[in-house]
């Protein structure tokens, strides 16, 4: 078996559109309730402010994104 280790691409739209996530993996999660808490908030704070990207999947996969994209610098 030849496995390739598969590489994040940190510059490619963490949020694509419906149905362009294909390629995706769904995963479960566990977070402390003060985390959560603040994914709520800011999911709150989004859709006040009228912007997009607002639900926790959405978040998660930026954060993700962020995170992954720092530890290649």
């Amino acid at each position: 078996m030849n496995a390739e280790k598969a590489e994040f691409d940190v510059t490619a739209d963490p949020n694509p559109r419906y149905g362009e996530k294909g390629n995706f993996r769904k995963i479960t999660l566990t977070l402390p309730q003060e985390g959560y808490q603040e994914l709520i908030a800011e999911s709150a704070r989004r859709k006040i402010a009228g912007e997009p990207n607002q639900t926790l999947s959405a978040l998660l996969r930026e954060a993700v994104s962020q995170y992954l994209s720092r530890l290649r610098s």
